[in-house]
């Protein structure tokens, strides 16, 4: 990602249908996560780039998550 105001951009030219494939899921539960993670001030959204707002915030979601 590249840093930026406000958070890290991170551009990648994937859709959220070729994040659910990778991931073994389905586009409606990737759209629901992420969606999700925007209305938490985590994350903003945009064609083909995210932007990470909050990372502890995230990382911590992500560290919960682990087996």
């Amino acid at each position: 990602g590249r840093s930026e105001a406000g958070g890290i951009r991170i551009d990648f030219p994937i859709s959220r249908q070729d994040i659910a494939e990778m991931t073994g899921t389905t586009l409606h539960t990737v759209s629901r996560i992420l969606s999700a993670w925007e209305a938490a001030g985590l994350v903003e959204g945009g064609r083909q780039k995210l932007k990470v707002t909050n990372l502890t915030g995230l990382a911590e979601i992500l560290t919960r998550a682990k087996p």
